[in-house]
């Protein structure tokens, strides 16, 4: 039942912010929050949180993944650089590189730090499967994306040639 009510109050919540925005927008962030409310939903039925736990983890867990999301979006601005390669002087080129391990750095840094504050809510074994949680949606989701056409299989797997 708290999982049905999490899963409720979290698609309540994505619709009403849907219809504010204008309709450009509108359908890439009501995939977005789609998304993200299945995400919330997965994650709350895999570490089978109680009411209480779920009160104290969500805010934190929310935090984590907004300096999650911060850190890369500046990888992905240094991989868009280093893409383009044309007029890229290896100088440059070498310099991105660095700010992108720099970043991945920085992400490990936030996960073991973000570790350490779940476990203080949720214990240890319940702040492990929160990264197990999170990878399994990943997989999940993407595996969807490829059933369902809109994501083209991974380099070197088999088409069927």
């Amino acid at each position: 039942m708290k999982n049905f009510i999490l899963i409720l109050f979290a698609l309540l919540f994505t619709s009403a912010i849907s219809f504010s925005q204008p309709p450009e927008n509108r359908d890439n962030k009501e995939k977005r929050e789609k998304i993200q409310a299945q995400k919330i939903a997965f994650i709350s039925t895999q570490l089978e949180l109680t009411p209480e736990e779920a009160q104290k983890f969500w805010p934190i867990y929310n935090r984590y993944e907004a300096e999650i999301d911060i850190v890369r979006h500046e990888r992905r601005g240094y991989m868009r650089e280093l893409r383009k390669e044309e007029g890229l002087s290896d100088d440059r080129g070498y310099e991105l590189t660095q700010k992108i391990f720099e970043t991945e750095k920085k992400e490990a840094d936030i996960r073991l730090n973000y570790l350490k504050e779940f476990s203080t809510v949720l214990g240890k074994k319940k702040a492990t499967m929160v990264f197990i949680a999170e990878e399994k949606f990943k997989r999940e989701l993407l595996e969807q994306l490829k059933k369902d056409g809109r994501m083209p299989p991974p380099p070197g797997e088999d088409r069927g040639h």
